[in-house]
């Protein structure tokens, strides 16, 4: 089983209007709610793939029971770690005419130590079972940054793959902890590492740097420019297919969901890589996060470019 982290998970909540004029009363023509942060994205095209997942998150009040509610009607195994504070909501607004949208994001929960307890202890049981731990997105408060290097050294203590991708600005405990897989894209390797990334030559020295921590599958994600991976020494530049796209709201939690399937499905590691672009694809080319479908990444898998340099 999948084992994914949100720390700071959100209501997501989509509201669609013909035409988003400011100044007026709209009244929108659907309204869609989901459970919502990177590693619940990570957990749905998981679930797209095929995986057994199980979503472990801190909730609170009525948006977090409406998040773990609609985690579980999409067949995630909740793991809910229960804390005082109220679970955000994420806003958006979809302009169906211009195809534009305008995405909001409430502050997340605060954390004191007893939830900090709360949550190391919910973790240390939500490992059970499970031989991939995936740890996605952003913290609700900075008392949240030391759960991450904790988190990784804890699975990695029990043999477990961690991947991470969650990269608070100036920190790099949770990098130096030694995940399996790290993935920032360049603006958090450089806030993370703080090391420019201008030219494809300061992204291996970054990869190179991560290496240094014992991370045996680190990335770094270029947006448009695609992806750098160095494993085993070896460089590999990615290429995605194009898509025409829709939103691209959580392709790389699905690029990540797909490295870690195709990982623990034990397939080389150009194939690894490949899934993992052809995920990101297939989610750029629909509305909801992670919302894949596992025909429509296997049709863009043969576009997928892995060159070794």
């Amino acid at each position: 089983m999948f084992l994914t982290v949100t720390l700071n998970p959100a209501l997501d909540k989509t509201l669609v209007v013909e035409n988003n004029h400011p100044q007026t009363t709209l009244r929108a023509t659907e309204a869609v709610d989901l459970a919502g942060g990177k590693g619940v994205n990570v957990a749905r095209a998981l679930l797209a793939l095929g995986g057994r997942v199980r979503a472990c998150m801190p909730l609170g009040g009525h948006p977090g029971q409406q998040v773990a509610d609609l985690a579980r009607l999409e067949g995630m195994e909740v793991a809910p770690l229960p804390v005082a504070g109220q679970t955000r909501t994420a806003l958006t607004i979809r302009d169906r005419a211009s195809g534009c949208y305008w995405h909001y994001l409430e502050p997340g929960p605060r954390f004191e130590e007893r939830e900090l307890t709360r949550i190391r202890e919910g973790f240390l049981w939500a490992l059970d079972g499970c031989h991939t731990v995936a740890i996605s997105g952003s913290l609700p408060s900075p008392a949240a940054a030391p759960l991450l290097p904790w988190m990784v050294r804890v699975a990695r203590e029990q043999g477990l793959r961690v991947a991470l991708d969650s990269f608070p600005p100036g920190r790099r405990a949770a990098l130096e902890a030694g995940p399996w897989l790290a993935k920032p894209n360049r603006e958090e390797a450089e806030a993370a590492l703080g090391l420019p990334v201008t030219t494809e030559e300061d992204g291996w020295r970054v990869l190179e740097q991560m290496a240094s921590f014992g991370i045996g599958f680190p990335l770094l994600t270029l947006g448009a420019d695609g992806a750098l991976a160095l494993i085993e020494g070896e460089r590999y530049r990615i290429g995605a297919p194009e898509v025409v796209e829709v939103n691209d709201l959580g392709s790389g939690d699905a690029m990540l969901a797909g490295i870690c399937w195709a990982a623990a499905e034990g397939r080389p590691t150009p194939e690894v890589l490949a899934w993992g672009a052809a995920c990101g694809a297939a989610n750029a080319s629909v509305w909801d996060p992670g919302g894949i479908e596992r025909a429509a990444v296997e049709r863009l898998l043969p576009r997928v470019h892995i060159i070794t340099v």
